[in-house]
């Protein structure tokens, strides 16, 4: 099954529980599928390892999507 990260990168004050596309400083998605949840947890880590986002005051939470969901999502207008 394929799978869509969407990276938000949040302040270390923000809650991992609290860090999403609204509280994010920056929030983007990978546009190449990946195979598999760990495949696309880990194309998400080196995308947001190699965006240049990351400073000390910052950390990365990855979320994936199936593809599924994101053609379902686009076709509803979300």
């Amino acid at each position: 099954m394929e799978f869509f990260a969407a990276i938000a990168i949040c302040l270390i004050s923000t809650p991992a529980g609290e860090c999403q596309r609204t509280t994010a400083v920056h929030w983007y998605t990978i546009q190449e599928p990946s195979t598999g949840v760990s495949g696309c947890m880990r194309d998400g880590m080196i995308s947001a390892a190699r965006s240049r986002l990351l400073k000390g005051d910052v950390y990365p939470k990855i979320t994936c999507r199936s593809a599924e969901a994101m053609t379902r999502n686009a076709e509803l207008g979300q």
